[in-house]
Order: structure tokens, then sequence, then C-alpha cells
């Protein structure tokens, strides 16, 4: 429903994307005048950087979001990866007619802005009540209901096909997101594994958790083992009052923590990112590799942490899964999506935009403003470094 209202909305802006084709047509007229005059190489170069922005300010599918009514769009250069834990559920059988995934128990969603340098996160509650595709062995879509965002890990028919159902669950939950650059899935039984990556996660113990581990005590701070580390992060029912955000509160705690080892190693070792992936890769379902997880890395060494965000909402208990048991229901509050997605993408709201562009903006002047992209580091590793 959310991508037939942004493709409405952007298909009603036809004359605004015809004013600006004609415009880059003048502006690369112009700049290839300029370019067989210029004498320094390094104008050429700004230039065709000029010409590459003029080309992408327009909006598409690519660079827009469509939240609360009201259709958003972004131009910085971006990189989201979504990492999912899932439980125990599924049937764990291999052929795609009778598979059915384990769900999602934790949903993270990661943004590198390599325009502005910085790391953020948006954590996704796994009750999150969205459209959810059901898909047949091939991928195809059956139907689209409104489910809770962790069904759709259950709707795959292999292991790939239910991370892809789920990366397209969050994608049409953050308003019709065109792209999540990957994928990044592990079974909870495996955080002990994570863990000993990086040597234990320091955390300080804020619930009551003697009944999933004694050795949990409350407000103690310690740095986990691997046992440990799975029952501080799956711990739920014997918990409190039992309900997901408090178990939410504490995968953030012990993510944030995680990264902060990660980064701390990258510092003694650059090639860290390379490492964690191959200590990670057989225990994973993933179209990662070892180069996404060594900018992961770099930015964590070098960019801003903008720290891990979430979206407020209203949990109620319901039967929209309906198998005859009350679930948990998470309905996420628009204002607040609007305001983290805003945050974490630097939207603006297209109209607004393109009304102050028609006021402000003089003839020949459209390429005056334009900044100087700065060059984001590579990082190319071989085949033998991630083997």
């Amino acid at each position: 429903m959310i991508k037939n209202m942004k493709k409405s909305v952007l298909n009603g802006k036809t004359l605004v994307a015809a004013a600006i084709v004609a415009a880059l047509i003048v502006a690369i007229a112009a700049g290839a005048v300029v370019l067989e005059r210029a004498q320094q190489s390094g104008r050429e170069a700004e230039l065709a950087e000029q010409g590459e922005k003029l080309r992408t300010s327009m909006w598409t599918d690519e660079n827009t979001v469509f939240i609360d009514d009201t259709l958003y769009g972004f131009d910085h250069r971006l990189e989201t990866f979504l990492f999912v834990g899932t439980d125990n559920s599924g049937s764990g059988n291999s052929d795609p007619a009778h598979y059915r995934g384990p769900m999602a128990d934790f949903l993270l969603l990661m943004v590198l802005d390599h325009t502005n340098n910085t790391i953020g996160y948006l954590q996704i509650d796994r009750n999150t009540v969205t459209d959810v595709d059901e898909v047949d062995f091939k991928g195809n879509v059956i139907e689209t209901r409104e489910l809770q965002i962790c069904t759709a890990h259950w709707y795959g028919r292999s292991p790939e096909l239910s991370a892809e159902n789920t990366v397209n669950a969050v994608k049409a939950y953050l308003g019709d997101l065109e792209n999540i650059d990957g994928y990044f899935v592990i079974n909870m039984d495996d955080i002990g594994h994570l863990n000993h990556t990086v040597g234990g996660v320091e955390v300080t113990i804020e619930d009551d958790l003697d009944a999933a581990d004694p050795t949990l005590a409350k407000g103690k701070t310690l740095v986990l083992d691997d046992s440990q580390a799975e029952h501080f992060l799956r711990a739920r029912m014997s918990v409190g009052q039992g309900e997901n955000a408090e178990r939410m509160a504490r995968q953030r705690q012990y993510m944030a923590s995680f990264f902060e080892k990660v980064k701390e190693k990258t510092m003694e070792n650059p090639k860290f990112g390379i490492d964690l992936w191959n200590m990670l890769k057989d225990v994973s379902v993933s179209n990662m590799n070892g180069n996404d997880f060594s900018r992961i890395a770099q930015k964590l060494l070098k960019g801003e942490n903008k720290g891990i965000h979430t979206i407020k909402g209203e949990t109620k208990l319901g039967y929209i899964l309906e198998d005859g048991v009350e679930h948990e229901e998470f309905y996420p509050d628009m204002a607040s999506l609007r305001d983290e997605m805003i945050d974490m993408f630097c939207l603006v709201p297209i109209e607004e935009d393109e009304d102050e562009s028609e006021e402000d903006e003089e003839p020949g002047d459209e390429d005056a403003d334009l900044d100087e992209e700065d060059a984001d580091e590579e990082y190319e590793h071989t085949d033998e470094e991630e083997a």
C-alpha cells in the first residue's frame, strides 16, 4: 500500500522532473564548454563531480521514502545493513515446499553515512505490525498481510529467501525504502560465538535475571562469557513483565558495547573487520562479505557514532497472527518513525524542498552552491584474505 502511494506521489511530479532534466541538459552543455577551456586537471574532476551531483538531484524510488502521508528524499551517500537474530521456531526442513524459517528475535538496521561520516542504528521491535509478504519457493509473493515483522523470516522458503523477505518487510515499514545493501542473519543459539569474536562484552545487569542465569546478579558489572551472553540477550518470559521491550533494552546495551569492542580491536588491527567476517561467516546467512565488514569497522573507528535509536509506539495483545493465541503487537507512532528516519537518513520533505528551490533559484544558478563531496576511503581485499 505504501509503495503504491509513494509511486503515485512521484508520478505526480512529472513536470518538476522534466524541469530538472532540462536544467541538467543546460548544465552539461555549459560544463562541456568549460571543460574544453579548463587548463587544470583538478578542474576537470571538479566539473565531473558537479555533473554527478546534478544527475542525482532528481527524486526517484531509490532516494525517497513515504512516511506519514509525506514524501521525503535524501541525497547523502549511504550504506545500510540489516542484522537479524533468529529464534528456534521454524521447521528446519530444507525442502522448500515444507520449509518455515525461524522468526526474528532481533532486528537492527545499521546506516553508514559517508557524506557526514557517521554511523547510526535503528532497532526494530520484532512485534512491529507492518506489511509482510508470504512467498512461494521461488520467492514470488502469494499475498501480503499486516503481521508482526518477525514473521517475515518464517514465510521464506529457504534461509536466503527468509532473509530477503525480512529485508523487504523492513523496507516496507520504513516508508518503502528502496535499498538495503546487505543482510546478516545469525541464530540466537550462536550468540556465544558472536561474543567470543571480541573476547566478551562488558555490561551492567539492570534486570533481575536470576531465573535465567543466577550468575547475572542485578547491579553487577561484568564481562559476559559466551553462555552468559546468550542468557542476557534471549531471556524474556522469566524476566520482569516478560515483555519484549525489556529484552530490547538489554540488546541495545549489549550491541553498543559489542561495537565498542570492534572499534578497539580495529584500532589494534586495521584488518579486524576481515577477521570478524571470517569468524562469523560459517554461522550466518548473509549476502555481505569481508569488505563490507571492513568498511563498517573503519567507520566505527573513524566516524561519529549516532547511537542505537528506537521507534516509539504502543504494544498491545492481539490475535492478528490468527493462531488462536494472544501475542504482542507493536503499533509504531508515525511521528516517531518519521523523526528517526529524518535523523538516520537526513531526509528532507520533497514538496517543501522543491517549493523553496522554485522561489530562491535564479536561472543559470543551478550549480552555484554545489559543495565538493568528500571521497570515502575504500578498503579492498584479496580473496585470500577472505578465505
